[in-house]
């Protein structure tokens, strides 16, 4: 039996919303609320409604905010991981965030390309997320650090004054140019 491109869409969308809500609760219990407003442990939620939604716009712009850091926290896990195998390294995480981290781009870029259908201006919900997540990663300030706003969350990116203002630079330039990658490569995959 065949399994249509709407089911695996289907399928990826009501994955993708048990695993963030089951890591929402967890999170919620066992670390404090406001780690909620990470994107890493709500943005999959919303992805996956977009795909359930068949909303490519939204689905995009939620891929593309969530990209870099979830990128960069891939890098770190497997170097610590790589390295664990030379040196005891501390990197106690449980198995939901993990998956979290690991497979939310790869199973979002799937839908992208199931859905195929360009969003040129997807970065303007990538900004609209943002600027209404800004308020509580301001109010709650440099004490955790949400969203590594503040200061680096990893070692190898270095911290100077100005460092909040570069990243949020670098994550606006990051996300307009994915955005035009990832209608680049729709474009290339529709002709085919």
């Amino acid at each position: 039996m065949k399994i249509k491109k709407g089911d695996w869409l289907n399928i990826i969308g009501v994955f993708l919303i048990v695993l963030g809500i089951v890591h929402l609760i967890q999170t919620i219990l066992a670390v404090e609320p406001i780690h909620v407003f990470w994107l890493c442990n709500h943005v999959l939620v919303f992805m996956g409604i977009a795909i359930l939604f068949r909303s490519s716009f939204w689905l995009t712009a939620e891929f593309l905010i969530l990209f870099l850091g979830q990128f960069i926290w891939i890098i770190n896990f497997v170097f610590r991981i790589f390295n664990s195998a030379f040196v005891v390294v501390d990197y106690r995480i449980g198995l939901i965030p993990v998956l979290v981290h690991l497979l939310t781009l790869p199973l979002a870029f799937v839908a992208i390309l199931l859905l195929m259908k360009k969003e040129k201006f997807a970065w303007t919900g990538s900004l609209l997320h943002a600027v209404i997540l800004m308020p509580f990663v301001l109010y709650f300030g440099s004490y955790y650090n949400l969203n590594c706003l503040f200061e680096p969350c990893v070692t190898w990116i270095p911290n100077f004054a100005l460092y909040p203002f570069f990243i949020f630079a670098i994550y606006f330039v990051f996300i307009v140019f994915l955005n035009y990658v990832i209608n680049w490569i729709i474009k290339k995959s529709s002709k085919r």
